[in-house]
């Protein structure tokens, strides 16, 4: 069954073209270290704001309004911009719209740093403010949240609720946070079905967010969930994001690596979550949903090992706080290890659910529920299907490079190439194209090897070879380890692009019986990856053609 999906986000292939701020805009406002509070209400659209480098207090950014197409900037001025602060945030943003906050002016990773948030959290995006762009900002060591994106009602101020305000845009990336109290990212309201006002004895709406995107961002060691995502039903993406070390506090109800909240309906993709003591991602969303290119590593294991029923699992999936129906796609994710369950699945209110093409191993529920634990389902199953999974209780049957490193990466040899079902799932967590050779790979990463699938390796294993001359314009003699078999050769070189060229028409044994020779006339000049299949071994070197 080949899935069509209307429209898959390509912005994972969007080569962020980030050069320093300094060589690309001059500072039309610098902010001296003593300065807390900035009221922006003078400034114009496209104004850029530069931070003086040097350590300072809080910041305050009070009604700053750029555009769509003019967004003001704030920015380092050339130098690290570190924040050490006892107040109850690092960086506020209120009453701000169409706002760029970025640490990419410097020569470190990070320009934008706050290192400590004594009383509160690290950036928070409220008093209606919309349209906020944040990028390259390390945060460390917060009382509470890393980045909070909402506005709560209020007894004294009801213009947040649902019916006045929406918040468009949030856009989080390329940040790291870290050594965080509450949820590295806490963006829009979890009481999407009510949050009640206890000063006034009243239930109000929140607002929702139309637009969230939260990609490339590293999270480590939080106290509560990682990521969590609600009340965004419109265009909302979390990719390519790094969690670590997630729920540390082991606070019920906020153990997560990613969590997608009520009211929103988000596609959760090409993220890594290792070692949290929470689940690996809970979806609590509605409406159509994917998730998949997803690594999840030993969710859950370190949160009361010696108590298995305290359940963690790598994918939590229940229902809507509203009980809004949902449609779930879990396709091509790779889970190592959970606590509990690969796969929980407690969403009743649901409709044409696939759970395919997904690599599930050593779920630590296996001795109780057997197969139950790759996929613990509570619901019909004319609700879902299930197939082309490649499911084990051992982690060495599925072949991967090196999984005492959390390299998950397939070899070449592995049984899971080759056998997914078709989908509409284009790329793997890597951004490498999908599928490669005769078919696309089962679970997260797809083999890119030359011959991946294709039954020429007994193992992954790769020998040496040595080639001269080297450079060379015309022939090069190719020493293997082992003798030539002529029955089973192949020779191949591939450019920087991926090109292949079959060069077994082009080669003759000898001048040694474990000596190839190769003819390159009429090859470009170039450097080249030079692959060659003798029998069941694969020697690579480097080739380097000049004329």
């Amino acid at each position: 069954m080949k899935f069509i999906r209307l429209s898959i986000a390509l912005t994972t292939f969007v080569v962020l073209l980030h050069l320093s701020a300094k060589s690309q805009m001059s500072c039309d406002v610098t902010i001296p270290l003593t300065q807390s509070i900035i009221e922006g209400a003078s400034y114009q659209p496209g104004t850029v704001v530069c931070l003086a480098p040097g350590t300072r207090d809080y910041l305050l950014f009070k009604d700053l309004n750029g555009t769509a197409a003019q967004p003001i900037v704030i920015t380092s001025d050339g130098g690290l911009s570190k924040i050490d602060t006892d107040h109850y945030y690092g960086i506020k943003f209120s009453g701000c719209n169409h706002v760029l906050l970025s640490g990419a002016g410097t020569k470190a990773s990070y320009g934008i740093k706050i290192n400590r948030v004594g009383n509160g959290a690290g950036i928070t995006i409220d008093n209606l403010s919309s349209d906020v762009e944040v990028e390259f900002v390390e945060i460390g060591h917060t009382l509470i949240g890393g980045i909070y994106a909402k506005t709560d009602p209020s007894c004294d101020n009801f213009s947040s609720t649902r019916d006045k305000f929406t918040m468009y845009n949030i856009i989080i990336h390329d940040c790291y946070l870290h050594d965080i109290g509450d949820e590295g990212f806490y963006i829009g309201s979890s009481k999407f079905t009510g949050q009640y006002l206890s000063s006034c004895d009243t239930t109000v709406l929140p607002h929702i967010i139309e637009g969230v995107e939260i990609y490339n961002n590293i999270v480590e060691n939080t106290g509560w969930d990682g990521i969590q995502v609600s009340s965004t039903p419109l265009g909302c993406k979390i990719f390519g994001n790094t969690v670590r070390y997630d729920s540390q506090r082991e606070t019920t109800y906020q153990m997560s690596g990613i969590l997608i909240g009520g009211g929103s309906v988000c596609d959760c993709y090409n993220n890594k979550v290792i070692d949290g003591k929470g689940d690996g991602i809970d979806v609590f969303g509605s409406n159509n949903m994917w998730i998949y290119n997803n690594l999840i590593v030993r969710a859950g294991r370190t949160f009361m090992p010696n108590d298995q029923s305290q359940l963690k699992h790598g994918i939590f999936i229940g229902s809507a706080p509203d009980q809004s129906a949902a449609s779930l796609k879990i396709l091509h994710n790779t889970i190592i290890s959970p606590k509990t369950s690969g796969i929980r699945f407690m969403n009743n209110n649901t409709f044409d659910n696939k759970f395919i093409n997904n690599i599930i191993l050593d779920p630590g529920s296996y001795p109780t529920l057997a197969e139950k634990a790759f996929l613990d389902a509570s619901i019909d199953i004319s609700l879902y299907e299930y197939a082309d999974n490649f499911l084990s209780t051992q982690i060495s049957s599925a072949l991967f490079v090196q999984a005492a490193s959390d390299n998950y990466s397939l070899k070449p040899s592995s049984p899971a190439i080759n056998k997914a079902q078709a989908s509409a799932i284009s790329f793997d967590i890597d951004n490498a194209p999908r599928p490669h050779n005769q078919g696309a790979d089962i679970g997260a990463y797809e083999c890119q090897d030359t011959y991946a699938g294709t039954g020429d390796l007994a193992s992954g294993e790769v020998f040496e070879l040595t080639l001269a001359p080297n450079p060379t314009s015309t022939a090069m003699v190719i020493s293997l380890q082992h003798p030539v078999v002529a029955s089973e050769l192949k020779l191949v070189l591939l450019n920087v692009q991926g090109r292949i060229t079959d060069l077994s028409d082009r080669l003759t044994v000898g001048p040694e019986s474990h000596q190839l020779t190769v003819n390159l006339l009429q090859i470009p000049v170039g450097v080249y990856l030079l692959e060659c299949v003798n029998g069941k071994r694969v020697s690579r070197g480097k080739v380097i053609i000049s004329k």
